[in-house]
């Protein structure tokens, strides 16, 4: 394995200065925040969590003088568009004109409002304060995005990941240690807080699918974090089983090894959740890291290694977990299954209904109080598929700056992983983060873990490690 020199002297001065330690220390506190307080799904949790996005965001981008960057700029103008869309969706409009552009709002209100009366004015949402709500938190995590893309790069990555693993680890012990503990007739959060509208907790979150959707991000990241951590390490001394040993004795090996524990707890608390839709994106995560590295490592040895790193921290949280909890869920799986095709088929008729203008964004549950076809002894707030509810509630209006969006973010990934600017670490690392993008794309097909704000940070973040240029410019070899 060819091991680069790393190259951290620019990000170690500019992280030197007071102002960035307290900034790197702003972002790691937001992001415990919004995984703490309940994954942020209280008023109490979430205003507080959009006021220190918003902030730290603006914080970092005009100290990191984000303006100068035109991928910046191109990252904030395809955001903006999707503000001015929501702006467009949340203000109220004359009624005539409304009923003319979007004659669903008029079918709606007629047929949900008893005592119907036309009004002189409303939004082309049917919730407005609801997309008013959603309309201030893409600010804030717009904000949050583009500075922290830029800031990211001025500070060591090995540092940030590191506490997240350690935030990681320790929500992990605390789901473990609930779920052995406390009566799971009667699930509470921290051993008291009984969650206001039901739902089956797990750790700090109030629904086991959010805790499995914030651990399938970060796990794939700290998984490749141990792969550059290995790819920068000394040559054991000699060959076979035992030179690996007496490497595991050495500072590099302990490194690794701590790595690996760390990982084998996240993964082993991953799967104690029983989330079906969370076991099968951290599988689709895995098969993404497989592929990166299959093309990027050429020592066949080192290949191996990463390999069965790979294999252990797999098969460690499946023994540890238990096969059976797993086995017992999937059994279970097409009845769950039909309830979320009658919502999608219920979401089918609501895009039918408001193609352009949507029905607003988090406006999905007050249009299914009409739109609900299967029992109503459980009303759907969410799609529980994060693409047809925002088709739902965006419509075209929404939908087009989403895929603009969508598109330069692709592109500016894109770009980053086929250069070779990144040291080992940050190479590694960079390909954690993607991996830990797709296996939460692939889990909002049957869930909305990014509907929880705690969440929403945490995939900000995973955005801007996997979309930031680093300011030290040097060749990173291939292992």
């Amino acid at each position: 394995m060819s091991s680069p020199v790393p190259s951290r002297a620019i990000s170690d001065r500019a992280e030197s200065t007071a102002p960035m330690r307290a900034l790197r220390w702003a972002l790691v506190a937001t992001v415990a925040w919004g995984v703490l307080a309940f994954g942020a799904v209280y008023p109490w949790a979430y205003w507080p969590l959009l006021a220190a996005s918003a902030g730290v965001g603006l914080w970092a981008a005009m100290s990191s003088r984000a303006w100068r960057d035109p991928r910046a700029m191109q990252l904030g103008q395809a955001l903006t568009a999707v503000v001015v869309a929501l702006v467009v969706q949340a203000f109220p409009w004359p009624y005539e004109w409304v009923k003319w552009v979007s004659p669903g709002v008029d079918s709606f209100l007629r047929q949900s409002s008893l005592g119907y009366q036309a009004p002189e004015g409303h939004s082309l949402s049917l919730d407005p304060a609801a997309t008013v709500v959603t309309l201030f938190f893409t600010v804030g995590l717009g904000l949050l995005l583009v500075g922290a893309t830029r800031t990211v790069r001025s500070m060591n990555l090995e540092w940030l990941v590191s506490q997240l693993m350690g935030l990681a680890v320790a929500l992990a012990v605390v789901g473990v240690v609930a779920r052995a503990f406390f009566d799971p007739a009667d699930p509470l959060v921290y051993g008291f807080w009984r969650p206001r509208h039901g739902g089956n907790p797990f750790g700090p979150f109030v629904n086991r699918n959010h805790f499995a959707g914030w651990m399938v991000m970060v796990l794939p990241m700290v998984a490749m974090y141990a792969v550059g951590v290995l790819s920068e390490a000394r040559r054991p001394v000699g060959r076979g089983a035992a030179s690996w040993l007496r490497w595991l004795a050495t500072t590099d090996g302990n490194r690794v090894l701590l790595i690996v524990v760390a990982t084998l707890i996240m993964g082993t608390a991953l799967l104690l959740t029983g989330s079906r839709s969370g076991v099968a994106s951290c599988l689709v995560s895995t098969v993404v890291m497989l592929l990166f590295i299959r093309q990027q490592v050429r020592d066949r040895r080192y290949r191996l290694v990463a390999l069965l790193y790979l294999g252990v921290v797999l098969t460690g949280a499946v023994a540890w977990g238990g096969s059976d909890v797993i086995v017992a869920r999937f059994a279970d799986a097409p009845g769950a299954f039909e309830g979320r095709l009658g919502a999608w088929r219920d979401t089918l008729n609501i895009i039918r209904d408001f193609p352009v203008f949507g029905v607003g964004l988090g406006a999905y549950a007050r249009a299914m109080i009409l739109y609900q076809t299967g029992p109503r002894q459980l009303m759907f707030a969410q799609a529980h598929n994060d693409y047809l509810q925002l088709a739902a509630e965006g419509g075209l209006l929404v939908g087009v700056p989403a895929v603009i969006f969508f598109i330069v973010v692709v592109l500016s990934v894109r770009r980053r992983l086929k250069s070779s600017d990144d040291d080992a670490v940050t190479f590694w690392i960079r390909r954690g983060a993607v991996a830990g993008l797709v296996g939460i794309a692939a889990q909002s097909l049957m869930e909305f873990s990014l509907q929880m704000p705690g969440n929403a940070v945490l995939f900000v973040i995973l955005l801007a490690i996997a979309m930031h240029r680093p300011r030290s410019l040097h060749h990173a070899h291939r292992v």
